[in-house]
């Protein structure tokens, strides 16, 4: 382990997505066969008090083999997050109607989730009674994110249509 050192807020929720790729990829033994990366290094980018960053192309190669699992894509979320964004995937495949009533569902069930969370958030019952509480907000800022890839999905097909037409 290199030398202890405290780092900022920011850099260690960057780690702790980082460890969060890595139990995704199936923990860190897992991490260092397939990279070649030694398992203490991986464990390093993943303490919040070791100044041990991963390279581009570790979390690239990590990503890209956690696809579609819970919290994918880890690091690259993150980092959306810190420059105030969100990740919305590109759509895959052709763009024909059912192509589009799939998101238009996958849309509606997101904002069952947001509703969810509000709900659940203001509920007098809640941890914060009816004031919510931050982790009730970060729940609820979540279930948007979704809510906001979703609907640019569905917007990125609709203007494909539109491609070569007057508007």
């Amino acid at each position: 382990m290199g030398r202890s050192v405290t780092l900022s807020p920011e850099q260690q929720s960057g780690c702790a997505s980082f460890k969060a790729l890595v139990r995704a990829f199936g923990g860190q033994e897992a991490a260092a066969g397939e990279t070649g990366v030694r398992q203490q290094k991986i464990s390093d980018m993943g303490l919040s008090n070791v100044a041990e960053f991963p390279t581009l192309d570790l979390i690239d190669t990590l990503e890209d083999r956690t696809v579609g699992l819970p919290g994918w894509p880890h690091v690259t979320n993150w980092l959306c997050h810190r420059r105030g964004g969100v990740f919305v995937p590109l759509p895959h495949g052709e763009d024909d109607a059912d192509g589009m009533m799939v998101t238009v569902a996958e849309l509606a069930g997101e904002l069952g989730d947001v509703s969810r969370a509000i709900s659940d958030a203001v509920c007098a019952s809640g941890d914060g009674g009816r004031d919510v509480t931050a982790a009730e907000a970060a729940a609820a800022l979540a279930e948007l994110d979704g809510l906001d890839r979703t609907s640019a999905q569905l917007r990125l097909k609709l203007m494909s249509k539109m491609k070569g037409e007057p508007k």
